[in-house]
């Protein structure tokens, strides 16, 4: 009797707005002009460990986050490419990601993109559609469980 695999298919909805940067800055100093230009204060977590399923490896990728500021509700730098090896490899040109959550009515998609554009080495930022991030909800359910563990290895 043959067996047949089943696939679990999870339809999450996020409120992300997500913004595709090409950049030559190493994390940090990307990091930082966001920092400047969105006048906010993002702040270095442990990489983000990704699960290959393909290889069955996981890959960690830098990460960064603010959750403290009144533009918006929760924003991250998530790097895209470690050691050659591409978190969506079929966004060729993107080095990062861009994301935030719920904006404010002061700050569209439009604006924070413009702002990111504005920074010295930033060769292409631009609001990516859903359908051009397949794996998307996987990676945000592993964003989601990566802050759940360092929520919980902080000294209370």
């Amino acid at each position: 009797m043959a067996t047949k695999k089943m696939r679990l298919d999870i339809a999450l909805q996020y409120d992300y707005l997500v913004v595709g940067i090409s950049s030559l800055l190493n994390s940090y100093r990307l990091g930082y002009n966001l920092n400047q230009v969105l006048e906010i204060d993002l702040k270095r977590l442990e990489d983000l460990p990704a699960f290959f399923e393909k290889e069955k490896l996981i890959h960690p990728f830098p990460l960064y986050t603010d959750n403290q500021n009144d533009n918006f509700k929760v924003s991250f730098l998530l790097g895209c490419i470690n050691q050659e090896k591409k978190l969506f490899p079929q966004l060729k040109y993107c080095d990062y990601l861009f994301l935030y959550e719920s904006p404010s009515p002061d700050w569209s998609g439009d604006r924070v993109v413009s702002a990111i554009r504005s920074i010295n080495n930033v060769q292409l930022a631009r609001k990516l559609l859903p359908v051009e991030l397949k794996g998307i909800n996987m990676v945000l359910v592993d964003l989601e469980m990566h802050l759940h563990d360092i929520a919980h290895k902080q000294p209370k």
